[in-house]
């Protein structure tokens, strides 16, 4: 029942039980599938394991390591913000920002006992952007640590900022989307989108693309908004509430969009994975399936996790599905992400799975020590592994 304890109020806890397959109404834990035995034509390894502070703990969070340059550069919830050599593993540097505004009597920030980093981390060129459930965005150098800015939008954040050269976006759990100044964090403009009475834990990452801001909303739909001022462009539908409970009712768009060419594509928990037109909002093709986890495309190829625990290959070409992985159902699952010809995924029990991209069949294990509660960064030939204790990995495969 490991996500009941990343939920902040009762009636989205009840949500979580249902998505991770407890019970609400007790503490018994129904099944999941145990490893099985497998032809492993993958060999993954670790290359160097360092620190990421103290990690996450039992907290809901996506905080994942991001790459500038020759570093990786990790983050904990309480504030510590570090990066290492990708070559070595060895520190480059250190930063305590907790310390460091509280220091400088930085109002909000002075008087918390934890920075409570949930959303990001996200570079662009050599900086760093990240959020926290304190309602601060700030960029760091990610060559030095040093803070090039901070800001406070007065709203949790707990998904990845999307940047640019002169944009931040932030999408808040109170369903208030912010535009930043990139060079200062000075609030260019805010959207406000609807937020049903019972969600899920988590808001959808932004894209930036072809001018334009692109999210997804917990009531739904995915929308775009001009990125210079805000303005709202289209919505387009990805799940209709259905049901007679709230719970049943569930329809957050929680995954960040995929761009590519004149299409957008996305999914919704208790809804549809929908290629949609950019320009028009049009939606191309839908095929029911519902996820709260990002996507991700390779190819002519889109990989999804769903609620249960499923992968899934699907054809960017009207969504025909091309094979799917039941093997993990009920270990809670990461979102996949594709590298050098596997679909990989973390769980909760410690474990890197490798999956043929091609055939969907599994091809290698790993095991980490502690639950993979984010998706793996790809790197080149190198993944980074963000683990819920505090632990930081480079993996490669044979």
């Amino acid at each position: 029942m490991k996500q009941v304890k990343y939920l902040k109020q009762s009636l989205i806890v009840a949500a979580a039980l249902g998505l991770s397959g407890c019970s609400v109404f007790g503490d018994e834990e129904l099944s999941y599938k145990e490893l099985q035995p497998f032809n492993a034509s993958v060999q993954p390894s670790v290359q160097w394991d360092a620190g990421a502070g103290d990690g996450i703990g039992e907290f809901f969070s996506r905080l994942n390591p991001t790459v500038v340059g020759d570093h990786v550069v990790v983050a904990d919830r309480e504030g510590m913000i570090m990066a290492y050599n990708r070559a070595s593993g060895k520190r480059v540097w250190e930063r305590d920002l907790q310390a460091q505004f509280a220091a400088q009597g930085e109002g909000w920030l002075s008087g918390a006992e934890s920075l409570r980093i949930s959303g990001g981390l996200v570079s662009y060129g050599d900086n760093v952007v990240l959020g926290t459930e304190n309602g601060d965005v700030i960029m760091v150098n990610g060559t030095d640590g040093s803070v090039v800015w901070q800001t406070n939008v007065k709203a949790e954040i707990v998904s990845d900022p999307a940047v640019d050269a002169n944009h931040v976006v932030v999408t808040a759990s109170n369903g208030k989307v912010f535009g930043l100044n990139a060079q200062n964090g000075a609030e260019l403009w805010s959207l406000v989108t609807d937020v049903p009475a019972l969600s899920l834990r988590g808001t959808g990452a932004p894209t930036l693309a072809a001018g334009g801001a692109i999210f997804g909303t917990a009531n739904g739909k995915l929308t775009v908004a001009v990125l210079e001022n805000g303005q709202q462009v289209w919505e387009a539908r990805l799940a209709v509430p259905k049901g007679a409970t709230e719970l049943q009712r569930l329809v957050d768009v929680d995954a960040a969009p995929i761009s590519r060419g004149d299409l957008i594509y996305n999914i919704a928990y208790n809804g549809q994975l929908a290629a949609v037109e950019m320009r028009s909002g049009r939606v191309v093709w839908q095929r029911e399936y519902s996820s709260f986890q990002n996507i991700d495309m390779y190819g002519n190829t889109i990989y999804a996790t769903d609620a249960d625990d499923r992968v899934y290959a699907i054809n960017v070409d009207g969504g025909i599905e091309r094979w799917v992985n039941a093997d993990f159902e009920g270990r809670e699952l990461t979102a996949p992400v594709y590298f050098n010809g596997s679909i990989v995924v973390g769980d909760s029990f410690g474990y890197l799975h490798f999956i043929d991209a091609a055939s969907g069949e599994t091809e290698g294990r790993l095991e980490v020590g502690s639950d993979v509660y984010v998706a793996p960064v790809v790197a080149d030939n190198e993944l980074y592994v963000q683990t819920r204790d505090g632990t930081l990995l480079a993996v490669r495969t044979n």
